[in-house]
């Protein structure tokens, strides 16, 4: 997604925050439903263009279009904190996984040792 604003139009700063909105609810969607690397991918190209559509933004753009920008932004960091939560119960599970697996395989391996005596 490039965003591009034609003399700082609002139209085109709302369509710009939309999709930003728009791609941050799509990451939301791929976190619940597990799919972290895609999601991973949409947000290391998502950082770059957020900086940059925000670094372009001039006074008049802040002045004019601030309830919608603060809307926005408290929408995406909403979002944002979602998806980390997401990802710390998937990564607290996956690590319960993990332990499991250890243990099984901790077990079998004993159980071996003692049959083979």
């Amino acid at each position: 997604m490039t965003i591009e604003r034609k003399n700082g139009s609002s139209a085109n700063l709302m369509e710009a925050v939309s999709s930003f909105v728009a791609t941050t609810e799509m990451m939301f969607e791929l976190g619940r439903q597990g799919e972290w690397e895609q999601l991973a991918e949409m947000e290391a190209r998502r950082r770059p263009e957020l900086e940059a559509f925000f670094n372009s933004l001039d006074s008049n753009d802040l002045h004019n279009n601030s309830e919608l920008l603060k809307q926005s932004i408290e929408k995406i960091l909403a979002l944002d904190n979602q998806i980390i939560a997401l990802g710390a119960v998937s990564k607290s599970e996956l690590a319960e996984l993990m332990q499991k697996s250890s243990s099984s395989r901790h077990a079998m391996s004993e159980y071996q040792k003692n049959t083979t005596l």
